[in-house]
């Protein structure tokens, strides 16, 4: 397993942060492709909720599983792989800074023994982007 890891400042509080991106439905907003979200409203460890999404002409549903919860602190998904990939663990930290929040973004994946040089930069560069797309739903 690799840890890939990224943070990002967003200039509105922890709280605010917090509800955003612990709320599934908004999954629809940060990303072009995704074409809705099926969540039945309960933000608890153990509740699932599936991405749609498009690319091209392709229709694809990701599965993903809330297993940390702790109000304005962490929060965590893992996102559920059909075999033989594995199941991915992203984990959201919250920290105040100022009137801000500094939001962590780290990421358990598993890598190909001999292809982490060039696999991890590149799973930290889509972790960055959607670090982006957050603070600009988020901000405004």
């Amino acid at each position: 397993m690799a840890k890939v890891e990224t943070s990002i400042s967003i200039n509105k509080p922890v709280e605010q942060v917090f509800a955003f991106v612990t709320n599934p439905l908004n999954m629809k907003s940060l990303s072009p492709a995704t074409t809705g979200v099926i969540f039945d409203g309960k933000i608890a460890v153990g509740s699932r909720y599936t991405v749609q999404s498009k690319y091209g002409a392709r229709e694809f549903n990701s599965v993903s599983e809330i297993v940390a919860l702790d109000p304005n602190k962490t929060f965590a998904v893992k996102a559920i792989a059909a075999p033989p990939a594995t199941d991915v663990v992203s984990t959201y930290t919250f920290e105040n800074e100022g009137s801000g929040t500094k939001l962590h973004l780290s990421m358990d994946a598993a890598v190909m023994p001999g292809t982490e040089g060039m696999v991890i930069p590149q799973l930290r560069a889509g972790l960055d982007t959607g670090l982006v797309a957050f603070k600009k739903a988020i901000e405004g």
